[in-house]
């Protein structure tokens, strides 16, 4: 039992890393800006640079679940005689597309509603975002929303928290919502957390059926291009008429995610146990 909950505390444990490398990272090179060039041209310097600061926190923290990921789990893997090859291929990739499609069209619906509901809230979010340099679209902002991301996120998420997980003794469900809920506490802001939680739920059910992180990532890669690459355009379809907009995004949207989730049933059979082995492949 004690070692039950031993390995349901380390779950945690990949996003604390997550959180604290960045942050000591952030820490780090604001200070090397104050010192190097005083305090208040340092500070500006760093607002100028943000972007750029994440994508290198965030490649700091790929590095290190990277390493991680590979010394205790895929290194494990290659020791063992035998383990079930990831069911992926191109028909997937194509399923996974349509589900991210779908699921931004819905999520976005969802903002709208809650800015109706709570305007305040999405007015400090979208502040939030601003702040952080993702509001505008430049080179650090599509590297670290379409490429960093995917693949430092799902590492930690997919792949160290479910194996985590895992070794709990864990449900399939109960390993997907909690990786859900720690991948949404880890972007620290309540708007954003509820909509990471809901991704989450998608990047863990297909992680764990298709038994590979690919599958996780590029829904990942594939989510957040769509609203990178696609916010300019997106709004000014919404500027010239909203309500038409909403009400294609609500019909596109559970056409592409209920009919990728058809699709996606099909690709992966059902089994008795999908959770047989340990890991998940990448």
């Amino acid at each position: 039992m004690m070692k039950k909950v031993g390995w349901y505390l380390m779950s945690i444990l990949p996003v604390l890393m997550m959180i604290g490398v960045q942050f000591i990272a952030s820490i780090v090179i604001t200070a090397w800006y104050m010192i190097r060039y005083g305090v208040t041209a340092g500070a500006q310097m760093v607002f100028d640079n943000i972007m750029g600061i994440t994508v290198v926190t965030q490649v700091l923290t790929l590095l290190i679940s990277a390493l991680w990921y590979y010394l205790w789990i895929v290194r494990g893997r290659k020791q063992r005689e035998k383990e079930r090859k990831p069911r992926f291929s191109l028909r997937s990739a194509g399923i996974i597309l349509c589900l991210a499609i779908g699921a931004q069209c819905l999520i976005g619906l969802l903002l709208v509603a809650w800015q109706y509901i709570s305007p305040e809230q999405i007015e400090s979010y979208n502040d939030l975002m601003e702040t952080a340099g993702i509001g505008e679209l430049t080179i650090f902002s599509a590297i670290a929303t379409v490429i960093m991301a995917p693949l430092g996120e799902e590492l930690v998420c997919r792949g160290l928290t479910v194996e985590c997980l895992k070794r709990a003794g864990a449900g399939f469900w109960v390993i997907n919502v909690v990786q859900a809920v720690l991948f949404g506490i880890m972007h620290l802001n309540l708007v954003q957390g509820v909509y990471a939680f809901l991704v989450g739920l998608i990047c863990g059910y297909l992680a764990l059926k298709y038994k590979t992180l690919m599958a996780s990532m590029l829904f990942h890669l594939c989510f957040n291009a769509y609203s990178t690459f696609g916010t300019v355009i997106l709004e000014k379809l919404e500027a010239m008429n909203s309500l038409v907009f909403n009400v294609s995004c609500l019909f596109i949207g559970i056409g592409a995610f209920f009919f990728g989730i058809s699709l996606l049933k099909r690709d992966v059979r059902e089994e008795e146990d999908p959770l047989t082995g340990t890991g998940i492949g990448i």
